[in-house]
Formats: C-alpha cells, sequence, structure tokens
C-alpha cells in the first residue's frame, strides 16, 4: 500500500517520494494483495498471525525500500557484463518525514531538480530519468492514477491548482524560477548549514532533516518519539525563505560537512 508519487535516479543513488497510508489494511484486503503478489500461488488465513504480519509490512516503507533494493540487486547482478555477486547499496537508506502540503510541494521540487544541479541538463524535462522528464516527455506521469488520488487534492487546496496538467504546468515554472536564483552561496564547514526551500541549491535537509513541516506538525510527530516534554525545549531549524504564514521547519539542525 506505499505509493511512489515521484522519482529521481541519479547516476550512483535516487530519489523516491513516497506515500505511506496511515491506517493498516483489512486482513481481506491483505489476503487478496498477498495472493495477488505470489501469482495466486500462495494464500493467507485472514485470522492468522502471519496475516497480521503482512498487514503491518504492506503499509512499512522500510520493507518497502528493502524489497525494492533487493530486486535491483539481483536484475544489476546478473545483467553486468562480468557476473557479480552480493550486496549493491553502500547502506541503509535515509528517509525524511513531510508533512502534506508545502512541504511535500517543495521536496518534490527538489527531488526533479537533481539533475540540474549536477550539471546533467539544464531543465528536469529534458532528463529521461525522473518522473518529470518522462511526464513532459510522453504526456502522461509514470503514476498518474497514485498523483491524482493521493496528491492532487492536497496541491488543490495549496496552489488552487485545477487540474494534473496545471500542476505540471506550476512546476515548469517553478523550475524556470529556480534556475533564475543564481549561483550558491558559499558555505564554511562547521557552522550551521542554513535550510533553504530553494531547489537550485543543494541542500542536505530534505535526506537528513528527519521531519518537515510546521512547527506545530514537527512537534507533534517528534513528540511521540521523544516525548512532549523534550519537546517543548527543543531548538527547530525554521527555513530562511519561507512564506512566514506556511514556514517550515526541520527537527535537526544540521552542520556543513568539510569537502
Amino acid at each position: 500500500t506505499v505509493r511512489v508519487l515521484a522519482y529521481q535516479v541519479m547516476s550512483n543513488h535516487f530519489h523516491l517520494l513516497l506515500q505511506a497510508p496511515a491506517d493498516l489494511p483489512s486482513p481481506e484486503e491483505t489476503c487478496r494483495r498477498y495472493a495477488e503478489f505470489h501469482d495466486h500461488k500462495r494464500s493467507l488465513d485472514p485470522e492468522s498471525q502471519r496475516c497480521a504480519l503482512w498487514s503491518q509490512r504492506l503499509r512499512d516503507v522500510s520493507w518497502f525500500m528493502g524489497h525494492l533494493e533487493r530486486l535491483f540487486t539481483v536484475w544489476f547482478n546478473r545483467t553486468r557484463p562480468v557476473r557479480r555477486r552480493g550486496a549493491l547499496w553502500a547502506g541503509r537508506f535515509k528517509n525524511t518525514v513531510l508533512e502534506d502540503g508545502m512541504a511535500v510541494w517543495d521536496c518534490w521540487k527538489y527531488i526533479e531538480m537533481n539533475p540540474v544541479r549536477a550539471g546533467m541538463v539544464k531543465d528536469p524535462a529534458d532528463y529521461r530519468f525522473c518522473s518529470f522528464g518522462v511526464w513532459v516527455q510522453s504526456g502522461k506521469h509514470p503514476f498518474h492514477d497514485t498523483l491524482e488520488k493521493r496528491l492532487f487534492p492536497v496541491l488543490q487546496g495549496l496552489l488552487g491548482a485545477r487540474s494534473m496538467a496545471e500542476v505540471r504546468r506550476m512546476l515548469s515554472q517553478e523550475f524556470a524560477r529556480h534556475r533564475a536564483e543564481g549561483e550558491e552561496a558559499r558555505e564554511v564547514a562547521g557552522r550551521p548549514m542554513r535550510f533553504s526551500t530553494q531547489a537550485h541549491r543543494r541542500v542536505r535537509y530534505w535526506v537528513d532533516g528527519l521531519v518537515i513541516g510546521s512547527e506545530l506538525f514537527v512537534r507533534e510527530v517528534m513528540g511521540r518519539v521523544r516525548g512532549s516534554e523534550y519537546m517543548q525545549t527543543r531548538r527547530l531549524t525554521p527555513a530562511i525563505d519561507d512564506r512566514a504564514a506556511d514556514r517550515l521547519c526541520s527537527y535537526r539542525q544540521l552542520r556543513v560537512m568539510s569537502l
């Protein structure tokens, strides 16, 4: 039940924008998906403990990523001119929890701008290994149904978009604006890194920020983990260039790393 909204595949890493439902699928839905996943060669008892386990796995981002990376590793090892064996990925994936709305919108733009920041293309539309490039070049988003069902209602209220075509046009305008922002400001190693939502800059907060959203959202999410008393005294890192009305915050304050 984990859904892909957007993706970006680079030469040595990839980014995914995922949506995981808050609720677990029902036992009946779990059994149906399990049977389809195994080409109806296996089945589950809806009242079994194994069914309950699979119900949790179906909305587990970690399990989703582990399965995806294993499938890719098997394909990669088998298709090299000289067969390779063993693990492929350097380490465990990193993930950041995003609040619906501006956090998702800004992160989506940041993901799609990766090849532009890397100097590979001048426009994300020219890069065919990302969801936006496929969307522009083929005329249809690779995950159109999921995007329209899960993300469009949010963007409709946030941006006033009336269709997915208008969302694509807004993205194109945002990419053009970010490309015109100019060169990155230099950062001094060891000092706190500024949390910028401008997609033309490489900002680690989207990867290492842990939780990004409104101050209330970040404190609520981390309060479940750290405790509400701890979060009352915790200082968050606000974005430096957000609108005051819907300003984004990051749970972590990151420092600039020396090269």
